[in-house]
């Protein structure tokens, strides 16, 4: 499946009340034709001033739409998502990219609700030559 900009929404939505107690902020969300990735969110880290501390803002969801996925690796993926946007904007610092923070809440997620979330995803030869084409 090729998910419409409605249906990451509405998925968005229904995950944040399930998996964060709601605590998500809404945030703009794109549909992507890049080659690179499945799911993307992207934000830029501020200073209030001159020696403040960080603050994440200007978040973005980036969800791929070049390739035809099974329903079930486009909502995973979303959730994948979703799981950086909640450590990043509770400024959570993790020991990585998917570290301790980010695997415990993808244990925590795949358990409460039987989801199949991973930290890749391969594609098939088949599909790497759609993403490719």
């Amino acid at each position: 499946m090729k998910p419409s900009l409605e249906y990451i929404q509405a998925h968005f939505d229904e995950y944040n009340r399930l998996y964060f107690g709601g605590a998500l902020p809404t945030l703009p969300i794109k549909l992507s034709h890049a080659r690179g990735f499945l799911g993307k969110v992207t934000f830029v880290k501020r200073r209030s001033w001159l020696f403040g501390p960080y603050k994440n803002e200007n978040f973005v969801l980036r969800i791929n739409v070049k390739i035809d996925l099974p329903e079930e690796v486009v909502q995973d993926t979303i959730l994948h998502e979703m799981i950086h946007y909640y450590i990043a904007v509770n400024q959570w610092k993790d020991t990585s990219a998917h570290g301790k923070l980010f695997r415990a809440e993808m244990a925590r997620i795949n358990k409460e609700g039987n989801r199949h979330i991973r930290i890749s995803y391969r594609l098939s030869s088949e599909k790497n030559r759609t993403l490719t084409e």
